[in-house]
């Protein structure tokens, strides 16, 4: 009969462990798909395999927690290994109901509809919520990792103890990465003034007088932001900052080599260089010399971006009564406007419909009804396109920044990309940029020839003007330095990092255009040219460039953020 009795205890132990092992098993397989579905940030397949989790590592608990599996754990040699799993399952179920399903519930808070402002402020109690959610769950992973690292394993099986270093380990990096969001987190709240207001210059560049990185700064507004909520605080045009006081801050003597020492000098220029950093260090100076305060940040955004926010948004009704729309928003504002006021009255009247509108669309913005999968949609679009950028002097901010196109930099290296670089600077005074078409051809073999790749771009750059147009339209309009009788245009041509210069050629097929000097800047050679055209002319300029032996990334053209959008032909042999 005592026989038959401890039969059937072992029997019944046996048949435990055999369901906890199956429990844990499907716990780890739900690990991975976790894993993978925290990458991709796939919210809903996460929450489904989180539950799974918690529910396969809550059922090896409950099988390894019955009594008489407990008092199997007496027996030598089995018993050590099912006291570890009874340990190691414990602490699995902890982990599901302490960590993992606390983190997901709140993971699915995060929609678009909660991230949207809503009357001008952004529900900054999720990032508090999110932080404490956090902290506890990192604490439960710390005390877990204490707890696992205490278990015996002398005497175990090697399964035991190498599930019980994987955990061990996991966890480690679960800590790391916690510790990384709280981060980001605490940077985010210091980002939008929950620790007091923070001040940002947004900067709205003028794509018909083209720089590197899109257009002048020709109209300025100081964004305060204050625990979530959202001001225009402050306005200020071009036309308040002086042309002759000088450089507002030292910079390189390289740079002002390249693009004169106005890029520090002239308000409108400081956005010449295709590196924003430069640029929005040139602006805060500028904002702080003249306009005082302190400047914790600069964002800057063109009409091109606020075209693609407003077919999001809807069109939106200025105090004139006037609608902008994503339709007449680039040609209202770097066109139209200026052919609305007498000559005398160009600049007054332009820079008061300007900052009308700039509050008229910022109040639209931070309080639309628009579907925010949609909005967060079209600044992800403005983003990537490069016609949204932003900086901040603080290293935590910026090092947030830095992660996506946002920072408005080019790549340090041609691991990930080989980018080929055209950008464009207007200096013929004008808003002639309206009627100028560009193309760039680039044909390199470096999917062919990584050991010494060669590069070849040329650059076409076309003028719609009509002479009846260059005669009639306010000198404002069509050049103060020309009269209309020509546009002019630099461009610069940044070959890859570590390459060299080689041949450079200018076309004859407008009234001239030049090779300058060429020039090493950001860790790229720079080729340099000019180009004016007479109304209706089209001229080119080719650069070749010669690369050193090295990994290269597939080819890519990044262009100048033109009104007029560059169109681009790539020839590259054996590329994907």
């Amino acid at each position: 009969m005592l026989v038959i009795a401890l039969a059937c205890v072992v029997g019944y132990v046996a048949n435990q462990v055999l369901q906890a092992r199956s429990s844990l098993e499907a716990a780890q397989a739900s690990v991975t798909q976790i894993q993978s579905q925290l990458s991709s940030l796939n919210v809903s397949a996460l929450s489904a395999s989180a539950t799974d989790f918690a529910g396969h590592a809550h059922d090896a608990a409950t099988y390894t927690n019955d009594p008489l599996y407990k008092l199997a754990e007496i027996v030598p040699v089995v018993g050590p290994n099912l006291t570890a799993v009874r340990e190691l399952s414990g602490s699995l179920d902890s982990i599901g109901s302490q960590v993992l399903l606390p983190v997901v519930d709140f993971s699915k808070t995060l929609t678009p509809a909660s991230l949207k402002p809503v009357d001008g402020k952004l529900n900054v109690a999720l990032l508090t919520s999110g932080d404490a959610t956090l902290a506890s769950a990192d604490a439960a992973i710390v005390a877990n990792v204490a707890t696992i690292s205490a278990i015996p394993t002398d005497g175990t099986v090697s399964q035991i103890s190498s599930a019980k270093t994987q955990l061990v380990t996991a966890l480690g990096k679960a800590h790391t990465e916690i510790g990384t969001v709280r981060s980001t987190v605490a940077t985010v709240q210091s980002m939008l003034g929950m620790n007091g207001p923070r001040h940002y210059v947004l900067a709205f560049l003028n794509n018909a007088e083209t720089t590197g990185l899109g257009g002048g700064p020709a109209s300025l507004s100081m964004l305060t932001v204050d625990n979530g909520a959202f001001a225009l605080t402050d306005h200020a045009s071009s036309q308040d900052f002086p042309l002759t006081d000088g450089p507002v801050r030292d910079i390189d003597q390289n740079v002002k080599n390249i693009f004169g020492t106005g890029v520090v000098s002239t308000l409108n220029w400081s956005t010449a260089r295709p590196d924003f950093p430069t640029a929005a260090l040139t602006i805060q100076a500028f904002w702080q010399k003249y306009k005082g305060g302190t400047v914790d940040g600069v964002i800057s955004i063109d009409p091109i971006a606020l075209s693609y926010l407003l077919k999001a948004t809807g069109p939106m009704t200025l105090t004139s009564g006037e609608q902008i729309t994503a339709d007449n928003a680039v040609p209202l504002l770097l066109h139209d406007i200026y052919l609305r006021f007498p000559p005398l009255d160009i600049e007054t009247g332009s820079d008061a419909f300007f900052k009308d509108a700039a509050a008229t669309v910022f109040s639209g913005i931070t309080s639309t009804s628009a579907d925010p999968q949609t909005l967060i949609d079209a600044v992800n679009k403005g983003i990537d396109s490069g016609n949204i950028l932003a900086w901040s002097p603080i290293p935590a901010e910026q090092k947030l920044i830095a992660s996506s196109p946002l920072q408005g930099v080019l790549p340090t290296d041609n691991a990930k990309s080989t980018l080929v670089g055209t950008y464009f600077r207007d200096v013929t005074t004008s808003k002639a940029d309206y009627w100028i078409q560009s193309h760039v051809d680039l044909s390199t073999d470096v999917c062919t020839n990584p050991t010494n790749p060669t590069f070849t771009e040329t650059v076409t750059l076309h003028s719609t003007m009509t002479v009846a147009e260059s005669e009639t339209l306010p000198r404002f309009v069509v050049g103060g330095n020309f009269g209309g009788t020509q546009v002019s245009t630099e461009v610069y041509i940044y070959g890859p990092v570590g390459a060299s210069t080689g041949e450079q050629v200018a076309g004859t097929t407008s009234v001239s255009a030049a090779v300058r000097s060429s020039a090493s800047d950001l860790g790229r050679p720079v080729a340099r040219f000019l180009v004016n055209l007479k109304p209706g002319e089209t001229n080119t300029v080719t650069a070749s460039f010669s690369g050193v032996g090295g990994v290269y990334g597939p080819p890519v053209i990044q262009t100048t953020p033109m009104m007029n959008t560059t169109t681009t032909a790539l020839t590259a042999a054996g590329c994907k």
